[in-house]
């Protein structure tokens, strides 16, 4: 199973040095393979950049290193994206387009946003779409997760 985390659900993680408690290391546990962008990469970049300390932000970026070295995180280019853009477009804010555009390739399961506005709740455009039911919250996913998991 393949996930993509939005920004969102990254960003107020990467504040603390303690990430093993965090969603994507729980991803990571249960064998799901979690999938970043390009352009998610770059927003959580700039985030850091403005909305944490100087400490905080090289915890995050030792993190977020960290993560990536694990190999297990897959790294999506606008070049597979790109093609579903225009869709998302017509669906979505310009700025989260190609976060959407990322969601409607057809090796991605589900997308963790904690984005109410563009993608949760009050985008009724987005609500009318097939792309909706790939889209949950974090404890939306994490309760999936646990219900797929095999008893033994």
């Amino acid at each position: 199973m393949k996930i993509l985390l939005d920004t969102s659900v990254l960003f107020p993680g990467f504040r603390h040095p303690d990430l093993r408690r965090k969603l994507i290391w729980k991803l990571l546990e249960k064998g799901v393979t979690p999938v970043l962008t390009d352009y998610i990469l770059e927003e959580l970049k700039a985030n850091i950049e403005e909305g944490y300390s100087d400490e905080e932000a090289r915890i995050a970026l030792r993190l977020l290193l960290e993560i990536l070295q694990t190999g297990q995180v897959e790294v999506k280019t606008v070049e597979e994206y790109g093609p579903y853009w225009e869709e998302a477009r017509g669906l979505i804010r310009e700025k989260d387009a190609p976060i959407l555009a990322a969601l409607m390739l057809p090796d991605i399961d589900y997308f963790v946003t904690r984005d109410k506005r563009d993608f949760l709740e009050k985008n009724k455009k987005l609500q009318e779409t097939e792309w909706r039911e790939k889209i949950k919250s974090p404890p939306e996913i994490i309760a999936l997760l646990e219900e797929k998991e095999p008893y033994g």
